[in-house]
């Protein structure tokens, strides 16, 4: 017993009638308890208030089951602790004798959980907000992090979603997945800083929304190849136009707008079919007065 006595690990033996025998020095600090006060004592008197909570599981294992479980423990100067103990029952032919119990203090995982969560949370918020979704791409293995909130903008549930680039790729409009191509190539090149690239994304209920597209790449292979990247989508249905940071060419004579495909079209026709926005034509003061001079200001009559 000595080895396990100086142990990191909490351990203590306690007989078939719940008689402590055993308990090494991490086990003893851990209740503030010198061996003297240990041994001899029964479980109930150790665990006190807590003891009514433990039983279910104490009697378990005197039956001769293991048991793990969570459990909060005051300390001795009255600060509650996290651990996870193990209910071990030690077997004699075939008969419990006793059972083993170790105890793993957890206090300081569980504070960085509730920390993380915390962090989760607020993200998530800020993400909100801004109608921004967030995403974690493993490039080399297709698998992607969706954040809640860039499930549910699109009117996703989790469970609607594979954690793939297929299924992201599925989702971009075929029109504007050479336009995303490009800019992922340019960025995975080094020839940009980031990625970004706007572009449509089809909602679960089949329409499509205008979407800015925004990562980096945080991790490369030891080859200088794309592993890990990080970025958000933003929802840009409210943006009155959805050519945003895009070259678009128009001509110089007639002002159509040249499409990805070669063809030309005017310019309503190109936003009309590419974004929110809606057109009032009208004639602005400039031109008024170069074609029709002052025969239409003031009170001149006609």
């Amino acid at each position: 017993m000595d080895l396990v006595d100086h142990l990191d690990a909490m351990v203590a033996f306690w007989n078939i009638d719940e008689v402590c025998v055993f308990a090494n020095q991490a086990y003893l600090a851990w209740f503030g308890k010198t061996r003297e006060q240990m041994i001899g004592i029964t479980l109930e008197q150790l665990l006190g208030p807590i003891y009514p909570q433990n039983l279910p599981y104490i009697r378990a294992a005197y039956a001769g089951q293991v048991q793990v479980f969570e459990r909060e423990i005051p300390s001795p100067d009255g600060r509650i602790r996290q651990s996870i103990a193990t209910y071990t029952p030690h077997v004699v032919a075939g008969e419990v004798r006793g059972i083993f119990v170790h105890v793993a203090d957890v206090t300081s995982l569980k504070t960085l959980e509730r920390e993380l969560r915390r962090s989760e949370e607020r993200l998530e918020l800020v993400l909100a907000a801004t109608a921004a979704g967030a995403w974690d791409w493993n490039v080399q293995t297709g698998e992607v992090y969706f954040s809640a909130y860039w499930i549910t903008s699109l009117g996703y549930a989790a469970s609607d979603v594979p954690r793939t680039a297929q299924f992201w790729e599925s989702l971009v409009h075929p029109d504007d997945m050479p336009r995303v191509r490009r800019a992922l190539e340019e960025h995975f090149s080094g020839r940009s800083a980031g990625y970004e690239c706007v572009n449509r994304l089809r909602r679960k209920d089949g329409t499509w929304r205008w979407n800015l597209d925004r990562g980096r790449v945080v991790e490369r292979t030891d080859s200088g190849e794309p592993l890990r990247m990080l970025g958000t989508d933003s929802d840009l249905s409210d943006q009155h136009w959805s050519g945003l940071r895009e070259l678009i060419p128009i001509c110089a004579g007639c002002k159509k707008i040249r499409r990805d495909d070669g063809v030309w079209e005017s310019i309503e026709a190109h936003f009309g079919a590419d974004s929110l926005a809606q057109f009032s034509h009208g004639i602005c003061t400039v031109c008024m007065a170069k074609y029709y001079g002052d025969t239409l200001g003031g009170n001149e009559a006609p």
